[in-house]
């Protein structure tokens, strides 16, 4: 009993040594930090768009 328990701690600070740099850098993703500029992209974007001359059928 006392090897299992050794061994969840072995694990869980392993895994945490091992994802914390995917915690660091996902955290402002599922934060939607960036949500401003991704929209502010995305207007420019759709407005810098072409307009079809009626003319070219």
């Amino acid at each position: 009993m006392l090897w299992l328990i050794g061994l969840v701690l072995l694990l869980q600070s392993s895994f945490h040594w091992l994802l914390e740099q995917a915690t660091v850098i996902t955290t402002p993703i599922f934060e939607l930090r960036g949500l401003g500029w991704v929209l502010l992209l995305l207007g420019a974007w759709l407005l810098a768009g072409k307009v079809k001359d009626q003319a070219d059928g």
